[in-house]
């Protein structure tokens, strides 16, 4: 039977993705060392909720010498045979009741013995659930901390890395690591010093009351303990396995989840929403079942420990009673058998819980790894050791044989050398991939040449700090990308420490200030999410606005295709110019007019400066442009 395309498409996308995904290993010892050097600032949190946690146990774990004195004190009342007192909880009561021999089983005695015994219980509980809250108070608030610190961390690191970081990787995948990833690794963050520290006390203080109890019934049970390993070791591994597949599986399903909302303009024209659908749908069938197989290897595990608990608390009571029935266990009483099966309870759950714990570390570790790959990954461009700041610049630009490629053994800009004198404008034309974005991405240092330098007012710009830099450059985007936020927020976000006053003087300088003060709530109005509730000129005119008010030397505007009314056009070239006056200005040019009023025009062609000269000089030159001008007359250029 024929594969369908759905099936295509999900395996594709599956096969893409797994490549990129961490693959199931042992603990790996330096990742544990970071993960630990996160927690050190906020290790006296961690101290003080281990110190309360271990007293809170502490108080828990005389539970059963409760439960054993009170049988042994019932049994000696009811038979009327005096009863020494060996345990621990027994010897306590005994010396604050004061009321040994015949006595102590008069009714006013048990009635005071057992007030006694219930008291300290109760105190006992009591002090343990206040613990528990300290404990969870302290606890949490350090792994909480260290969440922040991680989030805040890669928020602050994808700021600094390279745009083509940007372009490489898929929406889905960079959020996958700011939310899940991170979120993966609360758990161990917020309890995993505890739990393995509290986990192992309970394991060896359950072992050594269970033995203290009686050494008979610790010797019939404890043979367990290398079997239980063994099941562990084999589950361990198994189940580590699965999770990995299972992280795999979301992430894949994230991601097409991410690039579908994102291009759901795209989806809904091509009429794709069945079959993306499908797509989605088998992904998340693989997701289900790969939840679905984690969860059989538990549904396995589990009950088996559960078979070597009941395993275990039947030996003890079979012991137990044999040697009760034979007089051995007399001077212990039947309390004690009661205290070992409730210890074996309690040295099993560490073993149960240590188990699954495992499987959370080795999530944790799966999302630390992509986290601290991310956190690991150097920017492409960086400032020098060296690095200066630029000085207030005029506006010079100058290409000197710049060769460039997205991948160096690919160069897509082969060998391109101009100027860009301060004040002009350069239109940049050509057919798509020609090196027209390449060439305003280099001009604002998203990417550096392979070769050749770029210079601004005499100074390689890979030689003067990025932040000097961007501070006198303005760019506006073809998509016209709008925050969330009011139109005031978006304007002020070039400077955002201009006031309102200075937004609107920059607004009506510009010529933009009636079209925001028509909006319904003028400057006031929120624009949704990347500027959804607004026009495409509105957009752009707020864009424009952003730019002016950060009074750039150099302004790039990738110009906008998307067809708009006659009136926005006008309003918009006007507002362009008025922008562009006095910068030096570069234009990815699909407009006529922006192309007719460049002072060079720039005519590229598989990544070659073809022609140069003004609208006039290339017209009247007869080439590659005024072909393209003529094949585009009626409004557009390439």
């Amino acid at each position: 039977m024929k594969q369908s395309s759905r099936g295509r498409e999900a395996k594709q996308l599956a096969d893409n993705e797994q490549e990129e995904e961490a693959r199931y290993r042992p603990i790996e010892w330096w990742m544990v060392r970071r993960l630990v050097s996160n927690l050190r600032p906020y290790r006296s949190l961690y101290i003080w909720g281990i110190i309360y946690g271990a007293i809170h146990v502490l108080l828990d774990l005389l539970g059963p010498q409760f439960v054993g004195t009170l049988a042994n004190y019932c049994v000696s009342f009811t038979t009327e045979t005096p009863h020494g007192g060996r345990g621990l909880i027994e010897r306590l009561v005994q010396s604050i009741a004061g009321t040994p021999g015949e006595a102590g089983r008069t009714t006013s005695g048990i009635a005071w013995t057992l007030s006694v015994l219930f008291l300290l219980w109760g105190l006992t509980i009591i002090g343990s659930i206040l613990l528990h809250r300290l404990t969870v108070l302290r606890t949490t608030r350090a792994g909480e901390a260290v969440q922040f610190f991680y989030r805040r961390s890669v928020f602050s690191h994808l700021q600094s890395l390279s745009m083509s970081y940007f372009d490489k990787t898929k929406l889905g995948r960079i959020i996958s690591r700011c939310t899940s990833d991170i979120g993966g690794m609360r758990d161990v963050n917020v309890w995993g010093i505890h739990h393995i520290v509290i986990q192992t006390m309970i394991l060896f203080v359950a072992t050594g009351m269970l033995l203290y109890t009686d050494w008979r019934l610790f010797v019939s049970v404890i043979w367990l303990a290398p079997i239980i390993f063994i099941v562990n070791r084999r589950f361990i591994k198994r189940s580590g396995k699965q999770w990995q597949v299972v992280r795999e599986g979301f992430t894949r399903v994230s991601t097409n989840l991410a690039e579908n909302i994102t291009g759901m303009r795209v989806v809904t024209a091509f009429n794709r929403q069945e079959a993306n659908l499908d797509v989605f749908n088998d992904l998340q069938d693989k997701n289900t079942e790969n939840n679905l197989t984690a969860s059989r290897i538990s549904a396995t595990f589990g009950p088996t420990l559960e078979a070597f608990r009941f395993t275990g608390r039947a030996i003890i009571l079979v012991v137990g009673g044999y040697l009760l029935a034979t007089g051995r266990l007399a001077d212990k009483g039947v309390g004690a058998v009661l205290m070992a099966y409730l210890y074996w309870d309690w040295l099993m759950n560490p073993v149960v819980f240590l188990g699954g714990f495992y499987n959370q570390l080795m999530q944790a570790m799966a999302s630390a790894e992509r986290v601290f790959s991310l956190l690991d990954l150097k920017p492409e461009v960086i400032d020098v050791q060296q690095a200066r700041p630029l000085p207030p610049v005029v506006g010079r630009v100058e290409f000197d044989h710049v060769t460039f490629g997205y991948s160096p053994d690919r160069p897509v800009l082969h060998d391109a050398s101009f100027i860009a004198l301060p004040g002009q404008t350069v239109a940049l034309v050509g057919h798509t991939g020609s090196g027209k974005s390449t060439i305003v991405s280099l001009v604002a240092r998203f990417y550096q040449p392979q070769q050749g330098r770029v210079l601004v007012d005499g100074h390689d710009i890979r030689e003067v700090t990025g932040e000097s830099l961007h501070q006198q450059m303005g760019y506006v985007t073809q998509n016209n990308f709008l925050f969330s936020g009011t139109v005031m927020d978006n304007i002020r976000y070039a400077r955002p420490n201009a006031t309102e006053a200075d937004v609107i003087r920059a607004a009506t300088e510009l010529g933009t200030h009636e079209t925001i003060a028509s909006l319904k709530d003028g400057y006031q109005t929120e624009v949704g999410e990347r500027g959804a509730s607004l026009s495409l000129g509105q957009r752009q005119l707020i864009c424009f606005t952003r730019a002016f008010l950060a009074d750039p030397r150099i302004f790039i505007f990738d110009e906008a295709t998307s067809a708009i009314d006659t009136h926005t056009e006008q309003l918009i070239q006007r507002s362009l110019e008025r922008l562009t006056e006095g910068r030096t200005t570069f234009v990815v040019a699909h407009r006529l007019s922006t192309i007719v009023r460049a002072d060079q025009i720039l005519v590229l062609e598989h990544g070659k400066i073809l022609e140069r000269g003004t609208h006039d000089q290339l017209i009247a030159h007869g080439g590659r442009y005024a072909q393209l001008y003529e094949q585009f007359a009626g409004g557009i250029a390439a």
